[in-house]
């Protein structure tokens, strides 16, 4: 009887070092497969890394040996216009400034006394009219007809030697069509429209807003993303309501161009703006996806 129990604790012995030996066989193949999807995911993603670099090289080589060459000319080029023209239509732009000046100085010395005159007359005609004098009437509707044919003959002047100068100023600097702040800060404001006509799609689609109150289109996208719905993707239009991005235009009197520093209060969009965007938890790219993977497939095995 003792040699049977013998022999069955030993069979049993022999069955529990045998699933210990089964469950240390499955452990160490997981950990040799987690091992190798790691290694595999690492390679994978070192090799887009090399193809992204290798595409940025190419592109900065293309810019570099031809698109930079050809802007390049052609920015010179014009410069040489400009400097063309300047020279030759220089002269002629300073005459009809010096005769816009003067043209204002005779207006302040001689015309607006006269014109002030004729506003205290009328002051005085529209009393009497109140009094029941008709006469007053008649000659206070003949004096404002006087008064603002001698004003408009003025400002008809001064509008076509404004419209003059302006035409000349942008014959004489062709490159100052591209570099002008109204250009810049128009292009600012129009962008998000222009995204949605050629595309179809919001400007959250591309760029979106890390804002928690972005405005409709402006941030991520949701989903499903219902392109019909104009909360989600609103018409190009929708995007010329507001202000945003463009620069202050105090002290402007619409008749000389902003100065250049107009636009240096623009905004950039949100998407570019790292202000509005937590601190990273992870700078290196390689090293951040080396941590992930070892956290998901390492880990657990190893707590198991």
């Amino acid at each position: 009887m003792w040699d049977w129990l013998d022999a069955f604790s030993n069979s049993l012995g022999d069955a529990a070092a045998s699933i210990i030996a089964a469950l240390q066989f499955l452990y160490a193949l997981l950990v040799a497969v987690a091992q190798f999807l790691y290694s595999l995911l690492v390679a994978v993603f070192n090799f887009l890394v090399n193809i992204l670099k290798k595409v940025a090289a190419f592109l900065h080589t293309l810019w570099d040996s031809f698109f930079k060459k050809i802007f390049t000319d052609i920015i010179n080029a014009i410069r040489k216009l400009h400097a063309w023209l300047e020279l030759h239509l220089g002269p002629f732009i300073k005459w009809l400034q010096q005769a816009r000046a003067f043209l204002d100085r005779i207006f302040r010395l001689y015309i607006k006394p006269i014109l002030n005159l004729i506003q205290h007359v009328r002051q005085y005609l529209q009393i009497l009219r109140l009094l029941g004098v008709k006469w007053a009437g008649a000659l206070d509707a003949r004096l404002g007809q006087i008064e603002g044919a001698i004003a408009g003959i003025f400002l008809r002047i001064q509008g076509y030697l404004n419209a003059v100068i302006g035409i000349v100023n942008s014959l004489s600097d062709p490159l100052g069509l591209f570099r002008r702040p109204t250009f810049v800060m128009s292009m600012r404001r129009i962008f998000p429209s222009f995204m949605r006509g050629v595309s179809g799609m919001p400007l959250g689609y591309f760029f979106p807003s890390p804002r928690s109150n972005a405005g409709n289109g402006l941030g991520p996208t949701q989903f499903p993303l219902n392109l019909t719905n104009t909360t989600q993707n609103p018409l190009p239009s929708g995007y010329l309501g507001g202000d945003d991005g463009l620069g202050n235009f105090g002290g402007w009197d619409g008749v000389d161009p902003l100065a250049d520093t107009s636009m240096d209060g623009m905004t950039v969009l949100d998407y570019f703006n790292d202000d509005l965007y937590p601190e990273p938890v992870c700078s290196d790219p390689v090293s951040c996806a080396e941590q992930a993977l070892r956290n998901a497939l390492i880990s657990p095995l190893v707590q198991s």
